[in-house]
């Protein structure tokens, strides 16, 4: 019986070709979506999953009273604090991991490349429980001068992944150089917070006994230096809290006292430390997508249910013929219920081949790799049934339970005699696709407008054609006189306009710390909180940075600059009074000088407000980390191959990894910008089945109104007369939809756009150019529709069987 019900469902599709394709891609296109939102969201949920017990790793995080006394990064803590957890409270904690993280560059033979590193603990194997390809959890870092390698990094030194016992050519700070032998290989890690606790994703593993070489021992050990990574694991029945009054008997008896008293140490699991990361920014990404998907997906299902209902009620006089040939109602049931299901099972197959063909599409939009149709488990594809049998079912009720009742004459004349047809219900499902559409469509075009106001609006510095490279560090006066006859040199080139080396870039990530800054002849504690900068003293002209008194640092190394949010902070309402003026630092016995005052610009990204910064010249500070160059206009592959040929010169042995500032300013905004492109995409889908839905029911409603049609032209209506009838069942929708989407729209729009201290205001054009827009296709779809199918010859539609 089962078989002839599905044969019978699949003529009954082959016959009404229009409404199955209708029906079908719509649906297939609206669950492909969910499937991607949904594992691009399943792939962020499950970040650290990979970690052994992540629900009793915990990360040690910081929260100061003193602003000034954070680095402005809540992971990091004092460097032997989980150490000292572990070896004094054994009964709580299983285990411990504390990390530094470097960069350096690591060379075999001619291959040279910068290079994150991460030097700590030799738990770090045994806590993660990465799995190894190669070597010993156990043993891998127990030797000073081993080092464990990803099998990505073993094939990029050597090309293939077994390397035990080969060895990396490692650069210190001060130019030294040291063989590392390989101990182990991993495999390639997924994405995690541990190895990826920065921007960057660290791939090589050293022990803590290397930082001898780094020159970063000592202090590694001390309390006072509170930049190190902590992670603990705790026993099992152990709770968090139970940690907080040992951490802080530990601060009180070993940290210096500033430290102990301002310092709150928190705990965080591994399984949920991910979403929380920037204010919760991946949480809010993951529901934002899946509100999204949902809303996506009820039009869809809103098409298919519609477009199945409107066409089961024109089959009535089948349905009279079933039961006058001796069907019953519960085959009439069965029957309708299987063709529902077999068109939802034919959309989630289609479904599933447009996940797999846009898999690479949507990887490079939401910034991360989804997951294969091949790589997923079995268990997963009953997600996708059970959808389609759900979504079936849905559909085929009112048909298989309300046309089933009529009788037996009623339906052969075509009528419905005990109930009338849900006109106004299925107008109203249709009105809430228009309003999810509206909002998709206006939420897309207002998040688009502030991204391009944040990176076209000013930034009070000038980002074209300025390229940012990484150097080598040699951190001595020696090495900031060496960074300088490089500058100089490049800049000399023709096609460079001015170059600069510093500490930090506008990448909202590099600044400084917090430093507390105050007039010499004032105390601290009437100081002001601000972002320092290591820079030379071309930093201000490569940037375009524009200085509003005195001038950039100039020779004098214990010169200093601030901007005008500083200087107004200070107390002084004349920035140019600020010129001349001794300064300090608190913690530092020395005194500066202002030598200039800029103008203010964005640092940091135009979520926040500018703060006040200072800048202070490499020559005192000695420590850089990037060359910033301005390109001129013009060839720009034969400037880079230029470029790369002097940096070989000037700087050999030294990789060329450069960024252009546009690119740099693209990751600030990266989470922004994949919210853009899955709005847009969004929108295109929900006008895509928000058409697809409008032409369904329009060609439904005209073949069952054909008579009607050909009456109306016998008495003499004309062809516009004929489409504004069809046009006026959409009308009140549309006008409807935005009454009730502008508001949704605005309130939600509002509370992302507070996100944001720089942003754009919501005006009407957005709404009346949505309106405007879905208001036209609608009408495009229903003349067109109207004018193919009801616009014939009357006496053909007046045509009895």
């Amino acid at each position: 019986m089962i078989k002839n019900f599905i044969l019978l469902a699949w003529r009954n599709l082959v016959k009404h070709k229009t409404f199955s394709f209708i029906n079908i891609l719509g649906l297939s296109a609206g669950i492909a979506f969910v499937f991607l939102i949904g594992a691009y969201v399943w792939g962020e949920l499950r970040v650290n999953s990979t970690i052994q017990h992540n629900d009793r790793v915990f990360m040690l995080r910081s929260k100061w009273q003193k602003q000034e006394m954070s680095m402005g990064m809540d992971f990091i803590t004092p460097a032997p604090l989980a150490k000292a957890l572990k070896e004094n409270f054994p009964d709580l904690v299983a285990d411990y991991y504390h990390h530094d993280g470097i960069s350096s560059i690591v060379s075999k033979g001619n291959k040279h490349f910068r290079e994150g590193l991460q030097p700590g603990d030799a738990s770090f194997l045994t806590i993660t429980a990465f799995p190894l390809l190669y070597g010993d959890a156990r043993t891998a870092l127990s030797n000073p001068n081993s080092i464990v390698i990803t099998a990505a990094k073993a094939i990029k030194y050597f090309g293939k992944t077994d390397v035990m016992g080969e060895t990396l050519t490692l650069q210190s700070f001060s130019g030294g150089k040291q063989d590392f032998m390989i101990t182990g290989v991993l495999k390639d890690l997924p994405f995690n917070t541990v190895t990826n606790f920065t921007t960057t994703s660290n791939e090589l593993f050293l022990p803590l006994e290397s930082l001898r070489f780094f020159g970063r021992y000592d202090g590694f050990q001390s309390w006072a230096n509170t930049a190190v990574v902590n992670y603990i694991q705790l026993k099992e029945g152990v709770k968090p809290e139970d940690l907080q009054k040992p951490m802080q008997q530990l601060l009180k008896l070993n940290a210096p006292p500033d430290i102990a008293a301002n310092l709150q140490v928190f705990l965080t699991p591994l399984n949920e430390y991910y979403l929380q990361l920037n204010n919760g920014l991946a949480r809010r990404m993951v529901y934002t997508l899946s509100i999204i998907a949902f809303f996506i997906l009820l039009m869809a299902v809103i098409n298919f249910i519609n477009i199945t209902v409107g066409n089961s009620a024109t089959r009535l006089k089948e349905i009279g013929v079933r039961k006058v040939m001796g069907g019953s109602r519960q085959q009439l049931i069965l029957q309708f219920l299987t063709e529902s299901v077999v068109m939802a099972l034919l959309s989630v197959l289609l479904a599933l081949g447009i996940y797999q063909w846009a898999i690479p599409f949507c990887s490079k939009m939401l910034g991360k790799p989804l997951p294969s149709l091949t790589t997923l488990p079995l268990q997963y594809f009953l997600i996708p049934l059970l959808m389609a049998l759900a979504i079936g079912v849905l559909a085929g009720l009112y048909p298989a339970f309300i046309l089933s009742l009529q009788p037996s004459v009623d339906s052969l004349k075509g009528k419905l005699k005990t109930i009338k047809e849900k006109v106004v219900f299925r107008r109203s499902l249709i009105a809430l696709q228009f309003t999810t559409a509206i909002v998709v469509f206006v939420g897309a075009i207002v998040i688009d407008k502030q991204i391009t106001f944040s990176f076209n609006s000013s930034l009070g510095y000038d980002k074209e054609q300025l390229i940012t490279a990484t150097v080598p560090r040699d951190w001595s006066v020696q090495g900031v006189q060496h960074m300088e006859t490089v500058r100089d040199e490049i800049a000399r080139m023709p096609a460079i306009s001015h170059a600069s080396f510093s500490f930090e870039i506008p990448d909202g990530m590099s600044g400084n710390g917090n430093i507390r800054l105050y007039k010499a002849a004032e105390d601290s504690s009437r100081g002001v909180v601000a972002t320092g900068l290591s820079t030379d003293d071309q930093y201000a002209t490569t940037y375009s940075i524009k200085v509003a008194a005195g001038q950039f640092l100039g020779s004098d190394s214990t010169a200093m600059v601030i901007n005008e949010t500083a200087a107004r902070s200070l107390g002084w309402k004349d920035i140019n009074a600020a010129v001349g003026q001794p300064m300090k630092m608190q913690g530092d016995p020395q005194t500066y000088t202002i030598a200039g005052v800029v103008n203010d610009f964005h640092f940091n990204s135009k979520h926040e407000s500018i703060k006040p910064m200072l800048f202070l010249h490499v020559k005192n500070t000695l420590i850089y980390r990037y060359l910033s160059f301005k390109v001129k206009p013009g060839n720009l592959p034969q400037t880079l191959a230029a470029l790369e040929n002097k940096w070989a010169t000037v700087l050999p042995g030294a990789p060329f990894d450069y960024k252009f500032m546009d690119d740099t300013l693209n990751f600030m905004y990266r989470s922004e910008i994949q919210l853009k492109k899955a709005a847009q995409t969004a929108t295109l889908l929900a006008l895509l089945i928000v058409l697809l839905g409008v032409l369904g029911i329009v060609t439904l409603s005209i073949t069952r109104r054909m008579k009607e049609v050909g009456i109306r032209k016998v008495l003499g209506a004309s062809g516009l007369q004929i489409i504004a009838l069809f046009l006026k069942e959409f009308a009140w929708m549309v006008l409807l939809a935005n009454i009730i989407a502008w508001p949704l729209a605005y309130l939600a729009l509002e509370k992302w756009l507070d996100n944001f201290v720089y942003r754009i205001h919501i005006n009407w054009m957005p709404f009346l150019t949505v309106a405007a827009v879905v208001a036209a296709l609608i009408a495009v779809i229903v003349t067109i529709q109207t004018i193919v199918k009801a616009l014939t010859n009357p006496i053909r539609n007046l045509r009895s069987e």
